[in-house]
């Protein structure tokens, strides 16, 4: 007969399992952190491994840590050399030891400890490799290439609201001879959301083509905050940004990637502010200088126009001068010559109406003359026609009863009263 079959319950199964996971060691395992959970005193990390080109892992691991041992480790990580924040996306080198968590069936792993000195590794790597790629696309001049506006009274400002480094800029600015206009646009300077907040806001300010230059500034805060200032995006849309963009990041020991492709890096707030400060009052000198030459060329034009002027006006007195004098003794030569002229021409003038004077005096005689004769003429024709001279010779003239000249028998009828004239009377008489 077989032996009956040894069987275990779920507790005795997996409290074995814990037992047999207790007696392996802790060992180091790195991945990249996808998942990074707190919920009340236990934090939850998921690392992974993936293969290069490939966004989907090919291997998790889900690990557990209590809040405090977290701190402790974040505290260990931000205190470093060159310190860095605990966060997802993050290459990183725990100590765990395998456990099993009865409850649920669920292997899992708790974090121990944590290497910084393998991400510090992992961080610059990945830092020289973005920085590489970004020299070799020619990036990390492209926006230093672009030219500085001579005046940039207008500026797009990129940094947290109400934050020191705001009121550090602004102040500088306010502090200057020149009326700055500052666009502020606020965006998240620390944590995951970074990168998504500066590129918003730098699309924002792109539509606005009054803005000059956009400033990118934040104060120095924690060293682990400036690692989202590495991103690899924000490098790329800083150096492809059509106008000139400063940076004022952190303090004066501190410089992110941004920083290496921003047009001009400046080491504070304060300092990128001091700096368009210093561009407009060198465009302001220059102006002032470019004034005084243009003021010293004129004076010394006009000086030299006047001289011009004065000798011009000289030679046209001098010249005015002379042509009045000729003109002078040309009228005076021409006022002899009239005189002159005009006493022959009276003379001439006098003799000529003397003689038509006396033209006038023997012609009138001469047609006062013929006239006469020509009257005495016409008087003897009309004597010689006068019917009274007519009738003195002999001849009678007749006349009808209405005093008119009877020429013709036919104009008398028998019984018309006649009256004939003679030389010595008149008679009467009737026609039968």
């Amino acid at each position: 007969m077989d032996q009956p079959v040894r069987t275990f319950s779920v507790m005795q199964y997996m409290t074995s399992i814990r037992n047999k996971l207790a007696e392996t060691p802790a060992v180091w395992v790195h991945g990249v952190i996808t998942r990074l959970t707190e919920k009340g005193k236990v934090v939850y990390i998921s690392i992974a491994d993936f293969e290069e080109g490939n966004v989907k892992p090919i291997a998790t691991v889900d690990l557990t840590c209590f809040a405090g041992q977290f701190a402790a480790l974040r505290a260990k990580t931000e205190t470093a050399a060159t310190p860095f924040t605990i966060k997802e996306q993050l290459k990183v080198c725990f100590q765990i030891k395998a456990e099993v968590y009865i409850p649920s069936g669920k292997l899992q792993a708790k974090i121990l400890d944590i290497d910084p000195v393998y991400t510090l590794g992992e961080l610059a790597l990945t830092r020289m490799a973005i920085l590489k790629r970004l020299a070799s696309e020619g990036l990390l001049e492209k926006n230093k290439l672009l030219p500085l506006p001579l005046m940039p009274l207008c500026i797009g400002l990129i940094t947290g609201e109400n934050t020191a480094a705001y009121k550090d800029f602004t102040t500088r600015l306010d502090a200057s001879p020149f009326k700055f206009r500052v666009v502020p646009v606020f965006a998240t300077m620390q944590g995951n959301s970074t990168e998504a907040s500066v590129l918003n806001a730098l699309e924002t300010l792109r539509d606005n083509d009054e803005i000059d230059i956009v400033c990118i500034v934040r104060g120095g805060g924690a060293k682990t905050d400036l690692n989202y200032f590495d991103s690899e995006a924000l490098c790329r849309a800083v150096a492809n940004y059509p106008i000139p963009v400063f940076t004022g990041i952190g303090h004066e020991i501190d410089r992110s990637l941004l920083d290496e492709v921003a047009g001009v890096y400046c080491i504070t707030p304060t300092d990128c502010a001091k700096r368009i400060v210093e561009i407009a009052m060198e465009s302001w000198s220059k102006l002032i200088e470019t004034a005084k030459e243009i003021a010293n060329a004129t004076r010394l034009t006009l000086a030299n126009c006047t001289q011009q002027l004065n000798s011009a006006g000289l030679r046209l007195s001098q010249k005015v001068s002379a042509r009045i004098q000729a003109e002078k003794t040309k009228h005076a030569l021409i006022r002899t010559n009239l005189q002159k002229d005009t006493r022959f021409v009276l003379r001439d003038e006098f003799a000529r109406v003397d003689r038509n004077a006396e033209g006038l005096r023997q012609g009138s005689r001469k047609i006062l003359d013929l006239e006469k004769t020509r009257f005495e003429l016409i008087e003897t024709k009309v004597k010689g026609v006068d019917p009274q001279n007519i009738i003195a010779k002999g001849y009678t003239l007749t006349l009808d009863k209405n005093g008119k000249f009877v020429r013709n028998a036919s104009q008398l009828a028998p019984g018309d009263l006649l009256q004939t004239r003679f030389k010595d009377g008149t008679v009467e008489s009737v026609v039968r």
